[in-house]
């Protein structure tokens, strides 16, 4: 019993290293999205002040991927493109740490190795670095990331074996970004290239986001792939009018007179994860845990928003923006798509386990007695189940959803504001977004953030 007793301080002690390596970053993860939530981006920043060792060790990841997400909140589009540029590197070379190195970890906990990110939080980070130039005026620099969404999932995707391919291989809002930024080349090519990326988007959202997520194509969408359509010739017209008859749209040189004003809401606040652990129990009496990691949704008010600009004259035009990515539907469906690998690892862990504990089980009945191997018997099932933990690290940062709505104006001088809708009740006043003097042709992105 001696041995026992020497042996669960010890045991005690990985434990509480184990959950402090837990707690760290979904604890500072949970307090910089409630930050967000209530509007305080001062508090926000300051928690990010203290820099990645207060995520834990190997929580490098998270940590720049709050800070990207927080600047651009917060209107740094600078400080965004840095910490997101950080994150990717981060994200790269966590995929090439030799695998060997990490074997331990499929013995012990989940835990001990770096965060690595989910598919489509590595995905979102060249959705908002597109997003980020678009704030600054740099329609080229955001094509250019919105273009490597694709080539992304590609390779992420390639890393997979056969039958073991996400859902989520193709991200329609970045294809719909792309159209948008296509657009404002305005040399004939642009044209072509947007009218190749809305149709992409079309069938994305007609064959992926309608079956797993619920998201069809947005107005918006419509109405930009019908003008591209139009612009292209008589065949894509028809084929184009086929599929969406009826639809109004504003014809790419009438709509170049035009002021452009597109809003991106980010709206509700990303699942977390939850653990659901269950107990197996194995031969000898050793006992395991197979724990799982699942999203919750948190509950948000904010059900509907609308961009308004208001004229000069006082004239009032109003667009109701609509789903265009569903965060939270994409992040249950890439974590049901991965539950096949981690459960395959689970049980590797398992086994690998139950071989070492029976080895050092005999060995202590050999040399300290059948008392004390039976004492080693409980204290190892005890450990396994409290060590067994399922990872809930991931990025509680990113909105529930994006939004998107429309306005084309007259050239002029508007105020524009956002108004929401919570429960049925309009927040009148709305968000503020500023006083805008808008041109002929061009093209205003505008973001705006809400929670419950």
């Amino acid at each position: 019993m001696e041995t026992i007793k020497r042996l669960f301080p010890a045991a005690l002690a990985c434990l509480s290293f184990f959950f402090n390596i837990s707690c760290a970053s979904v604890r500072m993860g949970a307090m910089i999205s409630d930050s967000l939530s209530a509007g305080d981006y001062a508090r926000a920043g300051k928690l990010l002040d203290k820099g990645p060792a207060a995520y834990g060790k190997g929580n490098k990841l998270l940590y720049l991927l709050d800070k990207g997400y927080v600047l651009h909140a917060g209107g740094d589009y600078h400080g965004s493109i840095a910490a997101f540029e950080q994150a990717k590197q981060e994200y790269d070379a966590l995929y090439s740490v030799s695998l060997s190195k990490e074997a331990a970890t499929w013995l012990v906990n989940d835990y001990l190795a770096p965060y690595r990110g989910e598919d489509f939080e590595r995905v979102l980070v060249n959705i908002f670095q597109a997003v980020n130039y678009c704030m600054l005026g740099d329609f080229s620099g955001a094509l250019v990331e919105a273009r490597q969404v694709d080539e992304r999932l590609r390779l992420i995707n390639s890393r997979y074996n056969q039958g073991e391919k996400n859902v989520y291989k193709e991200d329609a809002f970045a294809r719909l970004l792309s159209g948008l930024l296509y657009e404002t080349e305005k040399n004939g090519r642009g044209e072509n290239d947007a009218y190749i990326a809305y149709a992409k988007a079309v069938q994305i959202y007609e064959e992926d986001y309608k079956t797993h997520y619920g998201l069809g194509v947005p107005l918006l969408l419509k109405q930009n792939f019908l003008a591209a359509a139009q612009w292209m010739g008589s065949r894509e017209a028809m084929e184009a009018g086929v599929k969406f008859r009826g639809e109004d749209f504003l014809p790419l040189p009438e709509k170049a007179k035009k002021a452009e004003v597109i809003l991106f809401n980010y709206n509700g606040r990303s699942p977390y994860k939850k653990e659901t652990a269950v107990p197996v129990p194995l031969p000898d009496g050793y006992v395991l845990s197979l724990a799982f990691p699942s999203y919750e949704r948190r509950p948000n008010q904010v059900k509907a928003s609308s961009l308004r600009a208001r004229s000069a004259s006082g004239q009032l035009y109003a667009a109701e923006s609509e789903p265009v990515e569903d965060i939270c539907a994409i992040a249950e469906q890439n974590l049901d798509n991965r539950r096949v690998r981690v459960i395959a690892k689970m049980l590797v862990t398992a086994g690998g386990k139950y071989a070492l504990e029976k080895a050092a089980e005999r060995r202590i009945e050999e040399t300290r007695g059948e008392n004390t191997a039976i004492g080693f018997r409980i204290l190892s099932s005890l450990y396994n189940i409290f060590s067994n933990r399922a990872d809930l690290r991931c990025w509680q940062t990113l909105p529930a959803e994006i939004r998107a709505a429309r306005l084309l104006l007259e050239p002029g001088v508007y105020d524009i504001f956002v108004e929401t809708s919570e429960g049925g009740a309009s927040r009148l006043g709305g968000i503020e977004l500023g006083r805008f003097n808008l041109s002929p042709g061009e093209k205003k992105f505008l973001v705006v953030s809400t929670w419950e």
